[in-house]
């Protein structure tokens, strides 16, 4: 088996995937209703790195990348960092990388919470009422309409 080809589809993976999380991004930044799903991606990547010390596709195309004979050292620099290195001549941290999005998937996280709070946890508004923070008229407005279609469709 070519392990080598292997290793460069997981490459070429995992490039699309982070790809389609920097669209999501932009998406969900325009269009609210996707923030749950950022978030989602983006906590579910947090979990891995955590558990795993580094993306498990990483992990996957070192492995690819040994048993073909030519083992990268990627884990130990990060995706990222290696082929920006390797392909631009960009030298980047991990722990740049990491930072980032670990900051990304807290704030996708926060701004999923908040747009999800009218239906989910109306705890929230009762901690601002509480803390006297006033919420502007057009939200108050936005929130009774969505309350009003809710009930509506019950």
């Amino acid at each position: 088996m070519n392990y080598n080809i292997l290793a460069d589809a997981t490459a070429v993976t995992h490039i699309t995937v982070v790809f389609l999380v920097l669209i999501g991004i932009l998406i969900s930044i325009r269009y609210k209703r996707f923030r749950p799903w950022e978030s989602l991606t983006l906590v579910v990547v947090v979990i891995l790195w955590s558990i795993y010390g580094n993306c498990p596709l990483t992990i996957v195309e070192e492995h690819f990348r040994t048993l073909a004979g030519n083992p990268s050292g990627i884990t130990s620099i990060g995706f990222l960092p290696f082929y920006a290195h390797k392909l631009f001549g960009l030298s980047l941290l991990s722990s740049t990388v990491v930072r980032s999005t670990y900051f990304t998937g807290g704030m996708f996280t926060l701004a999923s919470i908040e747009w999800l709070s009218p239906y989910v946890n109306m705890e929230l508004f009762k901690l601002r009422k509480l803390l006297g923070v006033k919420p502007n008229k057009s939200s108050v407005n936005k929130r009774l309409a969505s309350k009003r279609n809710v009930r509506a469709r019950i």
